[in-house]
């Protein structure tokens, strides 16, 4: 009876020692909130930030002498950017450089959320662009830092006509180097923007002003936005009969204050020349693509110029507007994958790839996977898992392609596979 009343007080005092326990835990939690959780609240520093972040940091007060200074440096909110004791971003950073900075810059996170994010921005990070704490400039040496990547522009800019800005290395003047809801990030449509220079259109037709009749059209149609050997910076591509201004080729005889007409309606116009049953040219007229469109040339290929070879439009905007759920799952695969390195992916050029109307095979590929994949990746080719129609795929018994472990849209892995290629891939063929 003794020892059961000993052991009654004993749970007596354990359950009193974790009531006490709790009690503390609690006040501890309700002093760390009232405190924001900010340790400086407790412990005292041996200074004020960011004097006390440049007592080793002496470099970065330096930078305070700049021409232009961050205004979060300039006011010494280090602790706005950086963790003062650990982190998982290189340079101590509270969290991943982009998601620090669009806190602040909400318009181009709002930009980059409605419309076509910069490949640039997509794959590295801004400060890759953009110093973060001060520098010489406002904003980076755009045609140096622009070149690095687009660099087929150079030879542009050899040209005999060029527009002034793209001459100058204006790049932002006509592009937002961030996103756009417009074709290449441009700053707005190519017809509102040409007219912040351009306010009368000049263009004629066989000595005849054409300027009321293609004031709403888009530019780009038949004006370079950069350069071209002619003048007027028609092209760089185009029809012929448009590029040496022979417009009778096609148009009825154009005369002042008439209305502007062609020799045939819609795709008959296009079939003068380009004949259906050309063996070179397969056309599947019934195609889902084109089925009750009016001039079903004009769906993927300009009429005038092009930037382009084969005449084709910006293909991003054509193609995504039906194949969102794609784009979706392009977009996040890059954010997993962080460095997609495949251009037509990159840069969205879905006609590198698939040629609708033009092809029978599946999507529309524009040759068979192997040979598509190697027009690219050469040294790839050489060295590959054994592909091809007499290697068989144990999972649907077809040939093995490119395409068997690789995913164009939805890869999960590095080299844009389908699995990770140290036992996930392999194991899906090579049953252990």
């Amino acid at each position: 009876m003794i020892k059961s009343k000993e052991r009654m007080t004993e749970n007596t005092h354990r359950k009193a020692a974790q009531w006490r326990l709790l009690i503390l835990l609690c006040s501890v939690l309700a002093i760390s909130f009232i405190t924001g959780g900010n340790a400086s609240a407790r412990v005292k520093l041996k200074g004020k930030v960011p004097e006390l972040c440049y007592k080793c940091h002496k470099e970065l007060k330096k930078e305070l002498s700049d021409k232009y200074v961050h205004v979060l440096f300039k006011k010494g909110r280090c602790l706005k950017c950086h963790n003062s004791h650990v982190s998982n971003v290189k340079g101590l950073m509270s969290n991943d450089v982009d998601s620090i900075c669009m806190n602040c810059h909400t318009d181009i996170r709002d930009l980059v959320r409605k419309g076509a994010m910069h490949s640039a921005l997509r794959e590295s990070i801004c400060t890759d662009c953009h110093y973060a704490h001060s520098g010489e400039n406002k904003s980076p040496k755009e045609k140096t830092l622009c070149l690095n990547c687009h660099e087929d522009i150079k030879d542009q800019m050899k040209k005999s006509y060029a527009c002034l800005p793209f001459r100058e290395g204006k790049c932002s003047a006509c592009h937002d180097s961030h996103g756009s809801v417009e074709d290449n990030l441009l700053r707005s449509s190519p017809n509102r923007l040409c007219r912040t220079c351009h306010s009368t259109p000049a263009c004629t037709a066989g000595g005849v002003s054409i300027a009321s009749a293609i004031k709403d059209m888009d530019c780009t149609t038949c004006h370079s936005g950069h350069s071209s050997k002619d003048k007027g910076i028609l092209g760089p591509y185009g029809h012929t009969a448009f590029m040496i201004k022979k417009c009778t080729e096609c148009h009825n005889p154009i005369k002042p204050g008439r209305k502007i007409t062609t020799k045939a309606e819609g795709d008959a116009l296009c079939y003068k020349c380009h004949k259906k049953d050309d063996p070179k040219i397969l056309y599947m007229e019934n195609d889902v693509h084109v089925k009750d469109v009016k001039n079903s040339c004009n769906t993927c290929h300009d009429y005038h110029a092009s930037g382009k070879r084969n005449l084709t439009k910006n293909e991003q905007r054509i193609c995504i507007s039906c194949h969102e759920k794609t784009e979706k799952r392009t977009a996040s695969m890059e954010k997993a994958l962080k460095t997609v390195k495949c251009a037509p992916i990159k840069n969205r050029k879905c006609f590198e790839c698939h040629i609708p109307v033009h092809s029978e095979r599946k999507l529309y590929y524009i040759s068979d996977e192997i040979t598509m994949c190697a027009r690219c990746h050469e040294a790839q080719h050489k060295i590959t898992h054994p592909i091809g129609a007499d290697v068989k795929d144990p999972r649907n018994g077809q040939p093995l392609t490119c395409l068997s472990c690789h995913s164009m849209h939805s890869a999960r892995a590095k080299y844009m596979l389908t699995f990770d290629r140290a036992r996930a891939l392999c194991i899906q063929c090579h049953k252990l």
